[in-house]
Protein backbone atom coordinates (compact mmCIF):
# COMPACT_ATOMS: atom_id res chain seq x y z
CA UNK A 1 0.00 0.00 0.00
CA UNK A 2 1.19 3.70 -0.76
CA UNK A 3 0.13 6.20 1.00
CA UNK A 4 1.42 10.27 2.07
CA UNK A 5 3.59 9.97 5.10
CA UNK A 6 1.86 12.12 7.77
CA UNK A 7 3.39 13.20 11.64
CA UNK A 8 2.21 9.74 12.72
CA UNK A 9 4.89 8.37 10.49
CA UNK A 10 7.91 10.46 11.43
CA UNK A 11 9.67 8.03 13.41
CA UNK A 12 9.46 4.98 10.55
CA UNK A 13 10.27 8.14 8.29
CA UNK A 14 13.71 8.75 9.93
CA UNK A 15 14.55 4.89 10.56
CA UNK A 16 13.94 4.50 6.85
CA UNK A 17 16.09 7.47 5.75
CA UNK A 18 18.53 6.80 8.11
CA UNK A 19 18.94 3.08 7.05
CA UNK A 20 19.03 4.42 2.76
CA UNK A 21 22.24 6.91 3.89
CA UNK A 22 23.95 4.18 6.20
CA UNK A 23 23.36 1.32 3.54
CA UNK A 24 23.92 3.90 -0.12
CA UNK A 25 25.48 7.44 0.95
CA UNK A 26 26.42 8.18 -2.54
CA UNK A 27 22.74 8.00 -3.30
CA UNK A 28 21.28 10.78 -0.67
CA UNK A 29 22.31 14.31 -0.85
CA UNK A 30 22.88 15.02 3.42
CA UNK A 31 25.00 13.08 5.17
CA UNK A 32 24.60 10.97 8.09
CA UNK A 33 25.48 12.78 10.79
CA UNK A 34 23.53 15.96 9.10
CA UNK A 35 20.65 13.92 8.93
CA UNK A 36 20.84 12.73 12.44
CA UNK A 37 21.44 16.34 13.35
CA UNK A 38 17.30 16.95 12.07
CA UNK A 39 15.24 17.97 14.88
CA UNK A 40 11.48 16.25 14.93
CA UNK A 41 10.49 19.55 14.06
CA UNK A 42 12.56 19.85 10.72
CA UNK A 43 11.57 16.81 10.17
CA UNK A 44 7.67 17.62 10.64
CA UNK A 45 7.84 20.42 8.63
CA UNK A 46 9.39 18.85 6.04
CA UNK A 47 6.44 15.69 6.05
CA UNK A 48 3.97 19.12 6.12
CA UNK A 49 5.75 21.39 2.75
CA UNK A 50 6.82 18.70 0.71
CA UNK A 51 4.91 15.57 -0.64
CA UNK A 52 6.25 12.71 0.42
CA UNK A 53 4.64 9.12 0.41
CA UNK A 54 5.40 5.70 1.86
CA UNK A 55 5.14 2.42 0.35
CA UNK A 56 3.75 0.02 3.43
CA UNK A 57 4.11 -4.06 3.81
CA UNK A 58 2.40 -5.52 6.59
CA UNK A 59 2.02 -2.23 8.15
CA UNK A 60 6.02 -1.87 8.06
CA UNK A 61 7.51 1.17 5.73
CA UNK A 62 9.73 0.31 3.08
CA UNK A 63 10.16 3.14 0.62
CA UNK A 64 9.43 6.64 0.41
CA UNK A 65 9.57 9.21 -2.39
CA UNK A 66 9.35 12.69 -1.79
CA UNK A 67 8.44 15.32 -4.59
CA UNK A 68 9.48 19.21 -3.62
CA UNK A 69 7.47 21.76 -5.99
CA UNK A 70 8.42 24.67 -6.57
CA UNK A 71 7.64 27.34 -4.30
CA UNK A 72 8.92 30.72 -5.88
CA UNK A 73 6.26 31.95 -8.67
CA UNK A 74 8.86 31.38 -11.36
CA UNK A 75 9.19 28.19 -10.52
CA UNK A 76 5.68 26.63 -9.65
CA UNK A 77 5.15 24.79 -12.79
CA UNK A 78 7.65 21.93 -11.95
CA UNK A 79 9.17 19.82 -9.11
CA UNK A 80 12.28 17.64 -7.64
CA UNK A 81 11.26 14.37 -7.22
CA UNK A 82 14.14 12.45 -4.38
CA UNK A 83 14.43 10.87 -2.40
CA UNK A 84 13.94 8.29 -3.88
CA UNK A 85 14.91 5.27 -1.42
CA UNK A 86 13.69 1.03 -0.76
CA UNK A 87 14.67 -0.89 2.18
CA UNK A 88 16.83 -4.07 0.28
CA UNK A 89 13.70 -6.39 1.37
CA UNK A 90 11.39 -4.78 -0.65
CA UNK A 91 13.61 -4.32 -3.96
CA UNK A 92 12.76 -6.09 -6.82
CA UNK A 93 8.88 -5.74 -6.44
CA UNK A 94 8.04 -3.30 -7.91
CA UNK A 95 7.94 -0.94 -5.38
CA UNK A 96 10.37 1.79 -6.63
CA UNK A 97 7.97 2.04 -9.86
CA UNK A 98 4.82 1.97 -7.60
CA UNK A 99 6.66 5.40 -5.90
CA UNK A 100 7.35 7.13 -8.79
CA UNK A 101 4.23 6.44 -10.68
CA UNK A 102 2.79 8.00 -7.95
CA UNK A 103 4.68 10.94 -7.51
CA UNK A 104 4.17 11.29 -11.45
CA UNK A 105 0.46 11.36 -11.13
CA UNK A 106 0.13 13.80 -8.11
CA UNK A 107 2.27 16.23 -10.11
CA UNK A 108 -0.03 15.83 -13.35
CA UNK A 109 -3.43 16.38 -10.72
CA UNK A 110 -1.57 19.51 -9.34
CA UNK A 111 -0.89 20.79 -13.24
CA UNK A 112 2.58 21.06 -13.09
CA UNK A 113 4.23 21.30 -16.40
CA UNK A 114 7.71 19.05 -15.68
CA UNK A 115 9.38 16.86 -13.21
CA UNK A 116 13.14 17.32 -12.28
CA UNK A 117 15.62 15.11 -10.21
CA UNK A 118 19.73 14.76 -10.50
CA UNK A 119 20.71 11.09 -9.91
CA UNK A 120 24.52 9.99 -9.31
CA UNK A 121 25.98 9.32 -12.93
CA UNK A 122 26.98 5.63 -11.50
CA UNK A 123 23.88 4.72 -10.36
CA UNK A 124 22.80 2.67 -13.52
CA UNK A 125 19.94 0.42 -11.24
CA UNK A 126 18.46 4.50 -10.22
CA UNK A 127 19.13 5.85 -13.60
CA UNK A 128 17.32 3.02 -15.20
CA UNK A 129 14.05 3.46 -13.61
CA UNK A 130 14.01 7.23 -14.06
CA UNK A 131 14.14 6.07 -18.26
CA UNK A 132 11.60 3.74 -17.73
CA UNK A 133 9.41 6.13 -16.46
CA UNK A 134 10.20 8.88 -18.99
CA UNK A 135 12.92 10.74 -17.73
CA UNK A 136 15.42 12.21 -19.85
CA UNK A 137 18.74 13.57 -19.28
CA UNK A 138 19.30 16.95 -20.16
CA UNK A 139 22.45 17.87 -18.43
CA UNK A 140 25.29 16.58 -16.03
CA UNK A 141 26.79 18.66 -13.62
CA UNK A 142 30.37 17.81 -12.20
CA UNK A 143 31.56 17.20 -9.31
CA UNK A 144 28.32 18.06 -7.84
CA UNK A 145 28.94 16.43 -4.48
CA UNK A 146 32.46 15.63 -2.86
CA UNK A 147 32.03 12.07 -1.03
CA UNK A 148 34.45 10.87 0.71
CA UNK A 149 37.23 12.97 -1.21
CA UNK A 150 35.61 11.89 -4.16
CA UNK A 151 34.48 14.26 -7.09
CA UNK A 152 30.81 12.52 -7.69
CA UNK A 153 28.86 13.71 -11.01
CA UNK A 154 24.91 13.91 -11.11
CA UNK A 155 22.35 13.70 -14.18
CA UNK A 156 20.19 15.87 -14.54
CA UNK A 157 16.80 14.74 -15.54
CA UNK A 158 13.64 15.76 -16.62
CA UNK A 159 9.77 14.64 -17.32
CA UNK A 160 7.89 16.72 -19.20
CA UNK A 161 4.36 15.78 -17.84
CA UNK A 162 2.43 18.35 -21.16
CA UNK A 163 2.72 17.83 -24.87
CA UNK A 164 6.02 19.69 -24.88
Amino acid sequence: MIRPLTIDDLEAYRALWLDGLRRVPDAFLLTEVEALALTDISLIAKLQNERIWGSFAQDRLNGIVAMQPGRLERLRHMADIGPLYVHPSAQGQGVAQALLSVAIVAARDMGLLQLELCVDATNTRAIALYQAAGFVQFGRRPRSVIVNCRPRDDLLMLKALDAA
